[in-house]
């Protein structure tokens, strides 16, 4: 009895897993998502181009930012990331777009060079990040789209903020947005996924001949190896020695489940070749989706970190925007299968007025989650070198030992 129970099982257990629900018309979901959210993007620009401002704090943790200098970091960062997601429109920018996008550029060159404020505090490096990033998209584009003199000015501004990040690369190789004491000029602190999105801007950076020093991005890719963790996860600082301190920290794969996205995505391109394979991307997207409740469980919080395994609610559009980009990395079977979980995530949390946001900042936070979903949703629908297919049967994926097989991720929710 007990042996034919066991071969009943054994034989239970070695048969695929059944096909779950075909995905039906969900570029019809993604497009009409997309449409409501740029109708609000566009309807929320400020008078001097910018996105995102200061008006009507909304949480407690906004009594924290109360120094000038912080908001027009934050506005200019915020500026920066909507530009990239007018420009991910491609031919579906709106009437009136190119006009929104010329002027939030034009705001960026006049604004983009912010200051460090004289305490803990160094967000001005967000600005020059999501600044640096759309000044090399911009840049990318053809030459007579923005005229002569406004990409020599966009120019000349990615020039000195590369100048500026140099000093800014802690001496651990990375870049972080607050500072420990003693604040020093060159601050001493280092996360993995701020020095993730920096290479990965620097290498679209070096595409549109904007030089970055080679001992700059090899410092920073040192840096991001130290925090890759033997779970899989990325280890929120960089620090002399990794590790995943115990069993709800943040360094655990649920608390890290937006950092692998970058940080795979950084490593995949900037690093060696194999350093990060499809299938570990594969296995960082699955990791997502099957733990989405951990992140879920975040967005909306009012304060940072207070969720299961530290996660903050600010992790949210972040780690689904650097996702989207590990999808286009894949091959064209994955990334159909991909496309329709990431987006029903994304619009999921979308609201009424076609705004999402993950962390009430000021007006600042449904700006940003709105442009990167609409990114998202962008890239999604314009990946027309997926599988086009309504039948396309989502296939259970593997574990991490046999997900370097490739094979096809099954729907999570």
């Amino acid at each position: 009895m007990i042996v034919g129970s066991l071969i009943l099982l054994s034989q239970l257990v070695s048969l695929p897993a059944p096909a779950l629900d075909r995905v039906d018309d969900w570029q019809v979901e993604a497009r009409a998502g997309l449409d409501k959210a740029v109708e609000y993007l566009m309807a929320h620009q400020e008078e001097d181009g910018a996105f995102g401002h200061w008006r009507n704090p909304l949480s407690p943790d906004d009594k924290n930012w109360m120094v000038p200098e912080q908001h027009l970091a934050f506005q200019v960062a915020i500026t920066g990331i909507s530009c990239v997601t007018l420009m991910d429109l491609g031919a579906g920018l709106p009437e009136g777009g190119e006009e929104a996008l010329e002027r939030a550029l034009d705001n960026i060159c006049e604004k983009g060079r912010r200051k460090r404020i004289d305490n803990w505090d160094t967000d001005n490096l967000w600005g020059y990040v999501y600044v640096l990033e759309a000044v090399a998209r911009a840049l990318a584009e053809p030459e007579s789209r923005f005229g002569s003199e406004r990409r020599a000015r966009l120019r000349h501004l990615g020039e000195d903020l590369i100048v500026t990040l140099g000093n800014y690369q802690s001496p651990d190789g990375g870049w972080a947005y607050y500072d420990n004491r003693p604040y020093t000029r060159r601050p001493t602190w280092g996360t993995s996924f701020v020095t993730a999105s920096l290479l990965l801007i620097f290498e679209q950076c070096e595409s549109v001949e904007l030089e970055v020093p080679d001992k700059m991005q090899e410092r920073g890719l040192r840096a991001l190896r130290r925090t890759r963790l033997p779970n899989g996860a990325y280890d929120y600082n960089i620090a002399p020695i990794q590790s995943t301190r115990n069993l709800l920290s943040i360094n655990q794969i649920k608390g890290s489940l937006c950092r692998i996205q970058v940080g795979n995505l950084a490593l995949r391109r900037c690093g060696n070749s194999g350093e990060v394979t499809e299938g570990n991307m594969v296995t960082g997207l699955e990791q997502l989706i099957r733990h989405h409740k951990f992140i879920s469980l975040s967005r909306g919080r009012i304060y940072p970190h207070e969720a299961y395994y530290a996660n903050s609610g600010y992790f949210f559009y972040y780690g689904h925007y650097y996702a989207a980009d590990v999808i286009e990395e894949l091959n064209p079977e994955l990334r159909q299968a991909w496309w329709p979980q990431l987006t029903e995530k994304i619009l999921e949390t979308q609201e009424e007025d076609g705004s999402m946001w993950d962390y009430a900042f000021f007006s600042y936070h449904r700006i940003y989650g709105t442009a990167w979903s609409a990114s998202i949703l962008a890239k999604a629908l314009a990946d027309k070198g997926a599988i086009e297919t309504k039948d396309l049967e989502m296939i259970p994926s593997q574990s991490a030992e046999e997900s370097a097989s490739e094979a096809t991720p099954k729907k999570l929710r």
